[in-house]
C-alpha cells in the first residue's frame, strides 16, 4: 500500500511514524519525527493530520483558523500506547478505526 499509486496509507510509513513517536512517550518536534523516521516533512505532516490523527496529541502554538506554525510537538495518545503495550499490532488498530480497508 502506497500513496504514491492512490492505494491508500502507507503501512510501512505508518509503522516507523509510530515506532518513533513510541520512542518519545513525552512527545518529539515534527521536524525531528521526520528525521528520525526518514519520512519527508511533508508526509509527515499530512499522515499525522489526516491519517493517524486519532492516535496523537499536538501541542503548539495555533492561528485563527486553527492551524499548527512554528513548532509543533506530537505524542502518541495514552490510550493508543497502552494498546500497542499490549501487543495489538499498528495495523490492527489501523483497521479498527477504519484506516485500512481489506483489498
Amino acid at each position: 500500500m502506497s500513496d504514491d499509486n492512490n492505494n491508500g496509507p502507507d503501512l510501512e510509513r505508518i509503522e516507523t511514524l509510530v515506532n518513533t513517536l513510541r520512542r518519545y512517550p513525552e512527545g518529539i518536534w515534527l521536524r525531528k519525527l521526520s528525521r528520525e523516521s526518514s519520512v519527508p516533512p511533508s508526509t509527515v505532516h499530512y499522515y499525522i493530520n489526516e491519517i493517524i490523527d486519532s492516535f496523537v496529541e499536538s501541542r503548539g502554538a495555533k492561528d485563527g483558523e486553527g492551524n499548527y506554525f512554528g513548532i509543533r510537538l506530537i505524542k502518541l495518545k495514552d490510550g493508543i500506547e497502552k494498546q500497542l503495550n499490549s501487543g495489538k499490532p499498528v495495523e490492527y488498530l489501523l483497521r479498527s478505526r477504519d484506516i485500512l480497508t481489506e483489498d
